[in-house]
């Protein structure tokens, strides 16, 4: 990915005189180190997040407004939404990202659409394989972006919603009768024995061995899977007991640095050199995740599972509360996962952790 700008920059150089210089951080630690680091004036002019840390960055005032004029209608309005609070945008979408569900085609011949379906191939698997369904959150770490689609497959959620007015933080939906009830059915699962508890390395290793039928995952898993020539294939999440599971829907993009020193640089920088088709078709080759930038959503082939599965998602809130869920939805659900928890005091606990959070407690 970052090879990409580097290729970028070139021509930008060339054309303004203006030496780009990119820094590469794992996606995970850069949150944390662009709030400390841009209001003391240390943090770069644009950077790379995904739409949650809105809420955070506009707060803190570390995010500037960003016009992308005639350019915004290249981009899925879902995705510019994602980015807006406050009748402002705040961020260059390049990429939407929801799980779906990878299946090893040497073991599974018709891919399920329900979580029946899957049990049912899982148990003519039998002993043939070591692990059936995997999903990231078991072992040490929790995770509750690959296991929310349970949370809301009966109508849980995290903060209450309205077009109009936006997310209701005092409205949290992680204890109610929907979402105690999609983690039970989980509950059930692990203790059926469907999903083990086993952490990321395992589960992925386990895949790429022929050791495990499905995978329920997200779009950055193709390129290890094409790399190690596994016959795979991907489909839409299935329905549990009729409901269909429901992701959270990620989105990607650029942002603006209100503390950086060259915002209208960094602006033009990304509206003539990245919002260009050659530029986010490159971006999703290295990278490959559902694109934001529709002139090449054609081009975009497999990836159709995923862009449905994000049509049925919810979007991950984009407000600073947001911060206090992560923790407490991925450590309870953990304990479901490995099951020392029930599901009934796993999401008690993490309502309760919200809450105070929340409240300033």
């Amino acid at each position: 990915f970052g090879a990409v700008i580097e290729e970028v920059a070139v021509p930008f150089t060339e054309e303004t005189g203006i030496a780009v210089e990119i820094t590469v951080i794992d996606f995970q630690d850069m949150r944390e180190q662009i709030v400390t680091q841009a209001p003391a004036g240390e943090g770069p002019d644009l950077f790379i997040g995904a739409h949650d840390w809105l809420g955070e960055m506009v707060a803190n005032g570390i995010a500037a407004p960003l016009d992308l004029g005639a350019t915004s209608s290249n981009f899925a309005e879902v995705a510019l939404n994602a980015y807006t609070t406050d009748g402002n945008l705040y961020a260059m979408p390049y990429a939407i990202e929801a799980i779906a569900l990878f299946y090893n085609a040497d073991l599974v011949e018709t891919p399920p659409t329900t979580v029946e379906e899957l049990t049912a191939t899982c148990d003519e698997l039998g002993d043939a394989i070591e692990n059936c369904w995997g999903i990231q959150g078991g072992g040490v770490a929790g995770d509750a972006f690959h296991n929310f689609p349970f949370v809301a497959a009966k109508g849980g959620y995290i903060f209450g919603f309205d077009a109009a007015t936006g997310f209701d933080v005092t409205d949290i939906g992680l204890d109610t009768e929907g979402a105690i009830a999609g983690v039970a059915a989980m509950e059930q699962l692990v203790g059926d024995g469907y999903i083990d508890p086993i952490d990321e390395d395992d589960m992925k290793q386990l895949f790429i061995d022929g050791q495990e039928a499905f995978l329920m995952s997200g779009p950055w898993w193709v390129n290890t899977w094409n790399e190690e020539g596994l016959n795979w294939g991907v489909t839409t999440l299935p329905t549990l007991e009729g409901d269909p599971l429901t992701p959270m829907v990620n989105v990607r993009g650029f942002y603006v640095s209100e503390f950086g020193e060259n915002k209208a640089i960094a602006e033009e920088f990304l509206l003539s050199f990245v919002a260009t088709d050659e530029t986010m078709l490159a971006l999703f080759e290295a990278d490959p995740r559902g694109p934001a930038w529709l002139p090449i959503v054609d081009q975009a082939t497999g990836f159709e599972a995923f862009a449905e599965s994000a049509a049925n998602g919810l979007f991950i809130p984009n407000v600073p509360e947001m911060g206090a869920v992560w923790g407490a939805l991925g450590d309870q659900i953990l304990g479901v996962r490995n099951g020392t928890s029930t599901a009934a005091d796993a999401m008690t606990n993490a309502a309760e952790q919200v809450r105070t959070a929340v409240e300033g407690g």
